[in-house]
């Protein structure tokens, strides 16, 4: 018996049986070339139905040349990826997984900047970037619906067990459904029924093109939380009348769409777990015999078992906790939870892709690489005495990966506790998520046998007392203090001020913010509870240039929401006597802040390698920020190959 039997039970999408309920959302990974399928997009499919999910949604597939987004874009209106397509359909269902292809068409909706002449559903302007789009005639949205139904057929002839028509999220056909995008007079604008229309004429004609055994689901919003736009109380109109047309095989809710609400599509560690549960409830209680797929934030067994015993959905949709750990299902059916890497829900992925990047996560480095899923270091030809010299994150995963590979660990710090500035991280506001990561690491390292040894600060002479073979230092970086501040009283680092926190209050207290990171907002959140006012400062034109755009809205968010004051473009250059003096580093303006109770500072961070000029460089290697201070994924990645090396 599984530990969460319903889960893992079987179930019916169509005529076609899924063998337990979990489901790959589709996930943008820029890993296309030219448009075209690559190994990496193969292998990030492939690598994930080996893990145990049962339905695989691709990422987008453009139906139009006008769809095309940029050059990491799949297209599937052409021949150009029938090969790719019926590999990836064969080797996917090899491994008892159906594949569906989403198809889509951004509309008006231009992510990144207008890459075509933009078409859409009226001369509203796109949220996100501001474009407005060539609207479409009648006889060209006839048009549009027929280059779905092509794409589709496509897809089905290539051996697909179904399509995805993407209509969350504020693309093409959600800029039917919703009011709010919707202004048309002709017969796919006005009541439900003609903004429906477009999509149903697409459903329809790809259930006779590609017959009854064809999967067709529809992704869509519950909740677009924008005003006039689809409510709850509008889904449910809006999934009642779907339903009754027996086209579609399944229903996916995605919330938020390319504005304020773009939070909501993608929720971060700010967010309840499971944050849309009840909204999928709601939605599965008129969806007739359609089954609905719940997603948003769901990555633990537990949680998911739950949406399908208690009726809240009849699939579990997850992108992020299968991006980090390819596995989840597998390890999750046999009962071995504490295995599954962890996902943190920080969003760092989603603003690698939407930065053009190829996907990425903190502490999986083997994205679209072969054989992910089940991957783990290769043994090592000889076994070595190894000494971990700090107990960060880039020591922790150095250590368990050594030891993994046979090699001896012992792994010192000086700190009560393991974790280093992301332990420090964790203790922030709403930032709990983050000690999940250190976590992992210490039950791997503890599964491979290292030795942790607490609060002791190694010396030149313990290193060579030891006598290891190989010495890895992962002693971290702290924060430098600002270039520009040239007389202060007593100020403090952000890791100083955390640690010190519960002991500080006052009035009004100020933040330096020259790093531009979410850590740095936490900071903020933090202060907010101890002192009436907080005055957050930075020389650049903006806060938050290093936070996710999606996740940036959150920062704003919480940060007004506490009534705490944002000041760009300020340089502070002195703290004497409770004043702080500022200066614009575009006009040289000076400004000065009286009754300064508390001046903190979060900047970029310089290394600590002062062992290392007590020591031979070839006695050790540096690595994590102790090398170069990075993000966190850099640091845990560059331990995991350091050690991996060995």
């Amino acid at each position: 018996m599984f530990r969460f039997p319903s889960l893992f039970s079987e179930t019916k999408v169509g005529t076609k049986t899924l063998k337990n309920r979990i489901c790959l959302c589709a996930t943008v990974t820029n890993f296309a070339q030219n448009n075209k399928i690559t190994d990496s997009w193969r292998n990030f499919l492939l690598e994930r139905a080996r893990g145990g999910a049962a339905m695989l949604v691709t990422e987008v597939i453009a139906v139009d040349p006008e769809a095309i987004a940029q050059s990491s874009t799949i297209t599937g209106f052409d021949p150009t990826n029938e090969a790719g397509f019926k590999l990836i359909a064969k080797d996917v269902q090899k491994e008892d997984a159906l594949i569906i292809g989403q198809l889509w068409h951004p509309g008006r909706q231009q992510l990144w900047h207008p890459t075509k002449s933009p078409i859409g559903v009226s001369n509203l302007p796109d949220p996100y970037s501001g474009t407005v789009p060539h609207v479409m005639t009648t006889e060209e949205v006839l048009r549009v619906a027929e280059s779905y139904i092509g794409t589709a057929k496509r897809l089905s002839d290539c051996g697909f067990d179904g399509v995805e028509l993407h209509g969350a999220h504020g693309y093409l056909i959600m800029q039917f459904l919703s009011p709010a995008s919707n202004n048309r007079e002709d017969i796919f604008g006005g009541d439900l029924e003609a903004r429906t229309l477009f999509v149903r004429k697409v459903a329809e004609g790809i259930r006779e093109k590609c017959g009854q055994d064809f999967i067709i689901g529809l992704k869509m919003p519950a909740d677009e939380g924008v005003p006039g736009g689809v409510c709850p109380d509008e889904a449910v109109r809006i999934t009642t009348r779907l339903s009754e047309t027996g086209y579609f095989d399944y229903f996916a809710y995605g919330q938020g769409n390319f504005s304020l609400s773009l939070e909501n599509h993608v929720p971060d560690m700010y967010f309840d777990q499971g944050a849309f549960i009840e909204l999928h409830k709601k939605m599965r209680s008129v969806s007739g015999n359609v089954p609905v797929m719940a997603l948003g934030r769901i990555g633990e067994p537990g949680l998911a078992n739950k949406i399908i015993e208690e009726g809240f959905g009849d699939l579990v949709g997850m992108s992020r906790a299968l991006i980090t750990d390819p596995a989840w299902p597998e390890k999750a059916r046999l009962g071995n939870s504490q295995d599954i890497r962890p996902c943190v829900y920080d969003n760092f992925s989603w603003g690698e892709v939407h930065l053009g990047k190829p996907l990425a996560e903190h502490h999986n480095a083997f994205i679209g690489k072969a054989n992910e899923a089940f991957r783990l270091p290769e043994p090592a030809d000889f076994s070595k005495r190894v000494m971990v010299v700090g107990g960060g994150v880039s020591g922790l995963e150095a250590a368990w990966v050594a030891a993994a590979k046979g090699h001896g660990v012992t792994l010192f710090t000086s700190a009560s506790e393991l974790g280093g500035g992301l332990l420090l991280e964790s203790k922030l506001p709403g930032r709990q998520e983050m000690r999940r990561i250190i976590e992992h690491q210490i039950f791997s390292g503890e599964k491979y046998g290292v030795e942790y040894v607490l609060n002791y600060k190694v010396s030149a002479r313990d290193v060579f007392d030891f006598g290891s073979d190989v010495v890895l230092l992962a002693t971290g970086a702290n924060h430098r203090v600002p270039s520009d501040l040239k007389r202060a009283d007593k100020v403090l680092s952000a890791r100083e001020y955390v640690m010190q926190s519960e002991k500080l209050n006052g009035g009004t207290a100020v933040l330096i913010d020259e790093d531009g990171t979410a850590a740095t907002y936490g900071v903020a959140d933090l202060m907010a509870q101890n002192f009436k006012n907080i005055i957050l400062l930075t020389s650049r034109p903006r806060i938050a240039a290093s936070v996710n755009h999606c996740s940036a809205i959150g920062v704003f968010r919480r940060l007004y929401g506490a009534n705490i004051q944002i000041q760009p473009a300020q340089q502070v250059i002195n703290f004497i006597d409770k004043v702080v003096t500022v200066r614009n580093p575009y006009n040289a303006i000076e400004d000065k802040i009286s009754d300064v109770d508390l001046l903190v500072y979060s900047t970029p961070r310089i290394s600590n390698d002062e062992l290392v000029d007590e020591l031979d460089d070839t006695l050790v290697e540096k690595i994590g920020d102790c090398r170069s201070p990075r993000n966190l994924m850099t640091a845990i990645q560059n331990g995991h190959a350091i050690a991996d090396s060995l």
